[in-house]
């Protein structure tokens, strides 16, 4: 069986994805959004937190944030090519650009909009203003959709430019069906060069969307995708050292030359991309696939959420347990992550029921009542 292709590309077809690759896409998300959330807890009142001596919290914050935390969203771009191959050859360019419009776009504004509105409410109650946005048509456009600079809710830059890379999918499928070597060599370009065209705020997202897509196109198998990623995740211990140097001697990558830091951070990405994958195989195959498996509904949602809670649970936290820096501050760093799934958890069932929010916030995706074993054996 193949996905039936439409006008688009009349005579390609992909093969659907068997239960094994969708269970460890399910498991991805998961870990990945879990992990991606360290990356977003307030810091506080603190000195830049790489350019001090590393003692072991300082190394654990270091490998969470800056080497797993940011480089999970390069397996969750990969998973997002891979799928866009079948949708676009399915439903065609136009109704796909519609229905990631609502599947991105909309939760991108709802979110921030929710945001603004917690942040008007905060300013009221405490005169505290310097988190607002500017309120001019440029001020508001980048607050509400990542324009030129970071949107309220940071994370959901990822939404943003997401989206953008569906816009090019239609370009990028048939370059990559017709030109692969040449399509993959701009990409990289893209990405080095990128950064200043404002087409996407992180470019490199693009070139990870690209190569997802292409191992679709490819017709790669699940032993081929395991292949790759195992000759890869070699190259992650070379990365994984090279980054742990580069703090443990206290060198800003900001400090760099681009190319040089653009280079080094998007080999970071590719290779813990490819250490990630491999890691959903033996999550799969132990006791905690289940877990991971039942906690992909709320993925989306903790995603959304989880740096707003930061935002104004990181308040209560700092009074508390002080900044970066402090004693206690890894109280903070470990809680907040798992308050987040809770708080995910609990919320997306509050709105379950409801249509419109579930359309605004959850992108249209209600739960599921749980099945009993027979019918899912039956539904696979």
């Amino acid at each position: 069986m193949t996905i039936k292709p439409n006008s688009f590309a009349p005579n390609d077809a992909v093969a659907p994805i068997g239960k094994a690759m969708s269970d460890r896409i399910k498991i991805a998300r998961s870990l990945c959004i879990f992990f991606m959330t360290f990356v977003h807890v307030p810091q506080g009142i603190a000195e830049n937190v790489y350019d001090r001596d590393a003692g072991f919290f300082d190394i654990v914050y270091f490998v969470l944030t800056r080497m797993m935390g940011l480089s999970s969203v390069s397996l969750l771009s990969v998973v997002s090519g891979y799928f866009i191959v079948s949708s676009l050859l399915k439903v065609g360019a136009g109704s796909l650009t519609v229905s990631k419009f609502k599947t991105l776009v909309v939760p991108l504004v709802a979110w921030n909009l929710l945001m603004l509105v917690l942040l008007a409410a905060y300013g009221v109650l405490s005169g505290n203003w310097k988190d607002m946005p500017e309120f001019s048509p440029l001020g508001m456009a980048n607050a509400l959709l990542a324009v030129t600079e970071w949107p309220l809710v940071v994370p959901l830059w990822f939404l943003r430019d997401l989206f953008v890379c569906c816009l090019f999918a239609p370009l990028l499928y048939l370059g990559l069906r017709r030109f692969p070597a040449a399509t993959i060599l701009a990409l990289v370009a893209f990405t080095l060069l990128g950064e200043n065209l404002y087409i996407l705020q992180r470019p490199q997202l693009m070139l990870f969307f690209g190569l997802g897509m292409w191992l679709r196109i490819s017709a790669a198998d699940d032993e081929a995708i395991d292949r790759v990623a195992g000759f890869l995740a070699i190259g992650l211990f070379a990365m994984v050292a090279i980054f742990l140097a580069l703090r443990i001697e206290r060198i800003l990558l900001s400090e760099m030359d681009d190319t040089l830091r653009l280079t080094l951070d998007t080999l970071l990405r590719v290779t813990m991309a490819a250490g990630f994958w491999k890691l959903t195989e033996s999550v799969r195959r132990s006791a905690l696939s289940e877990l991971f498996m039942r906690s992909e509904p709320y993925a989306f949602f903790l995603f959304c959420s989880h740096a707003i809670l930061f935002n104004f649970g990181g308040i209560i936290f700092r009074r508390v347990f002080g900044n970066y820096g402090s004693d206690l501050f890894p109280i903070t760093f470990f809680t907040l992550p798992c308050l987040a799934v809770v708080a995910a958890i609990v919320g997306l069932n509050v709105i379950n029921r409801s249509a419109i929010l579930i359309f605004l916030f959850n992108a249209g995706h209600r739960l599921r009542a749980r099945s009993s074993p027979a019918m899912e054996r039956a539904s696979a």
